[in-house]
């Protein structure tokens, strides 16, 4: 049981009103300062195929810059953060998390491509220029955006580079999950923070090279522990964690794949059965459930312990109908029972 230095509440309390009062801590004329010092260092460094489309991350922390090619339709994704496992790495400290940011490609209903950026359940959003504090986005052409002291981006890269105006009904989200209203409402009673009110809104930018961007606020990520139905009906799935002593099994709506949910280790104690599944060996933001189009994928958040199937540590793991199971860390498995 968590004792008074541990109450989730106060915790949450404390995180909802830091999200209300953060503000970005440098400027947009830092912010695009930085972007001409990452396109001068990666001009010098340009992608070994120029017709491979996709994104070309980038983050920029004061004069160092850190970069790497993502192709569209390969599933490929991008963890940021300061753990030496991530893929894009930042300096340890108090401005960005462990693991803080995944970035994925996604479709677009002109048959282009663009990028989806996701927070990983921070206590710090990210800003692009307009100072409005941001968790998760789908953007059409370049992306610039500050967390913290730092600059992430990227820059559309191949011969179908688009910034026609994006669709949001192009990435499934033409409507608001219906799966999600309980949620949203639970969230309010236990004091948690509210839906951003940018969710939907499609704003215009300009960052690089001419174009402009077009970037669209979306639901955030969710944890796993905040998506417990009563029970299993209609348009949810069933999944369960056990590892050695312990199982707990949840349900999921479905339509909560599509913003993403983060299946880790949290922070507070909990006297609640998964948690208690979650031992220290799984990391505090260890998988991802995403869907994408009719594919539900797992992504491995770069996770210290790993995660395998069939015996095979793996990154990325398309779930099948049929179900599957796989294994986090030394001993807990997660199965992902067939849907009826």
């Amino acid at each position: 049981m968590a004792g008074a230095a541990n109450d989730p509440g106060r915790d949450v309390a404390q995180n909802l009103e830091r999200a209300m009062t953060v503000q970005p801590r440098i400027d947009v004329a830092t912010m695009r300062r930085a972007l001409s010092t990452a396109e001068a260092v990666m001009a010098l460094n340009p992608p070994e195929s120029p017709m491979v489309e996709g994104y070309r991350l980038f983050r920029v922390s004061g004069g160092d810059v850190a970069w790497l090619d993502m192709p569209a339709n390969t599933g490929a994704y991008a963890v940021f953060g300061s753990h030496p496992r991530c893929d894009v790495k930042f300096a340890s400290g108090d401005d960005v998390c462990v693991r803080h940011l995944v970035a994925t490609c996604c479709n677009l209903g002109d048959g282009g491509f663009g990028l989806r950026l996701m927070d990983l359940q921070t206590s710090i959003p990210f800003f692009v220029d307009d100072d409005v504090p941001r968790r998760s986005i789908v953007v059409s052409g370049p992306l610039l955006v500050r967390i913290g002291r730092h600059v992430v981006g990227g820059l559309p890269v191949g011969p179908r580079a688009s910034s026609r105006a994006l669709q949001v009904s192009s990435c499934g989200m033409s409507e608001p999950p219906r799966g999600l209203e309980s949620v949203s409402e639970k969230a309010a009673v236990e004091g948690a923070a509210p839906p951003a009110p940018t969710e939907g809104i499609t704003t215009s930018h300009r960052f690089a090279r001419g174009e402009i961007s077009h970037i669209t606020s979306v639901r955030p990520v969710s944890h796993i522990e905040d998506m417990l139905a009563p029970r299993a009906k209609t348009g949810y799935v069933r999944l369960t964690l056990q590892s050695s002593e312990r199982s707990a099994a949840v349900e999921l709506p479905e339509q909560a794949l599509d913003d993403g949910v983060l299946l880790g280790r949290a922070d507070n104690c909990l006297d609640r059965g998964l948690r208690a599944v979650l031992s220290t060996h799984i990391s505090r933001t260890h998988l991802l459930l995403l869907r994408d189009g009719t594919e539900v994928m797992a992504l491995d958040l770069c996770s210290t312990n790993g995660t395998r199937y069939a015996g095979q540590k793996v990154r990325r793991v398309m779930i099948p109908a049929e179900g599957l199971a796989l294994t986090l860390g030394p001993e807990l498995t997660l199965i992902w029972h067939p849907q009826t």
